[in-house]
């Protein structure tokens, strides 16, 4: 039983991961950094919620995370001394790197060279072979596509020159990042709550609403309209309701956040794929032993 628990909730993981994954493949967060920040949860959750209070007990979050003692370890020190050493490059910024700083690809006074994408001279340097050293099996078309769009290199004459040394991704505020987060974790959090508990509706208000056919694009259109006038009317209704009951909160008693969250979510069910399926559809099969 508790296996079946635990698979279900790695489906539920791989399901909510999706939208965020590719958030973060957008941004330019690699798989690494996510790794790091995923680690460094485990073991925030390990002593908040798991551990008893007192002398940190490496080895005891080892255990209760499945991270070696020698991963705790770092995780409690980089949170601790927060070293930027540590920082984790994405691909293009590995490539750009290279082509700025190896002397292979930079000609007097440090200046990156133009480079033809491929060449028949075994002395010239090329786009490709500096993908190979510095991004691993990433394929240089690729990795030239993406270094085109992002603006961080330019075709001069058939060659390729790097204009800038940064890999810049697009710009998303603060603002939106810190709402995104925010968002996560209330929904996130009050969903665990209310699964964990034994009565049914003995948690905060979750409830949902849906066509049970789905809907056309038109008829998304129109319960957006719909749902932005009353969906507001509401909302602001609920603002009210806070300001009548602000005088009823207990002097001197702990405060908590807490508020009402309300979204219009349109889900593409190709959106949902699983990696075994979207390989299928690309004829990769598996291997027969």
């Amino acid at each position: 039983m508790a296996e079946k628990v635990k698979d279900h909730l790695k489906g539920a993981l791989k399901l909510m991961l999706k939208p965020l994954v590719r958030l973060l493949i957008a941004q330019g967060v690699t798989h690494a950094e996510f790794s790091e920040s995923a680690k460094e949860v485990y073991v925030e959750s390990a002593l908040r919620d798991f551990e008893v209070e007192g002398r940190v007990n490496k080895s005891r979050v080892a255990i209760l995370t499945g991270l070696t003692r020698k991963e705790v370890k770092n995780v409690i020190d980089r949170v601790t001394f927060e070293d930027s050493r540590d920082k984790k490059y994405s691909r293009p910024e590995r490539v750009l790197a290279g082509w700025f700083n190896d002397p292979m690809y930079t000609g007097p006074y440090g200046i990156p060279l133009d480079l033809p994408y491929v060449s028949n001279s075994q002395d010239e340097p090329t786009f490709t072979e500096l993908v190979k050293s510095y991004s691993g099996d990433m394929a240089p078309k690729q990795m030239l596509d993406e270094l085109l769009r992002s603006g961080s290199v330019v075709e001069v004459d058939g060659r390729y020159k790097a204009v800038r040394r940064n890999y810049v991704h697009e710009a998303l505020s603060p603002k939106l990042i810190r709402r995104l987060g925010e968002i996560g974790y209330r929904v996130f959090s009050t969903a665990a709550k209310n699964i964990d508990k034994e009565a049914e509706g003995s948690g905060y208000f979750d409830r949902q609403v849906f066509a049970d056919e789905g809907c056309t694009q038109n008829v998304i259109d129109l319960f957006d309209q719909y749902i932005k006038e009353r969906g507001q009317n509401f909302l602001e209704e609920l603002d009210v309701w806070f300001s009548a009951n602000e005088k009823k909160n207990i002097p001197n008693e702990v405060r908590k956040s807490t508020g009402f969250y309300m979204v219009h979510y349109v889900d593409d069910l190709k959106d949902r794929q699983e990696l075994r399926d979207i390989l299928h559809q690309r004829g990769i099969e598996a291997d027969a032993e």
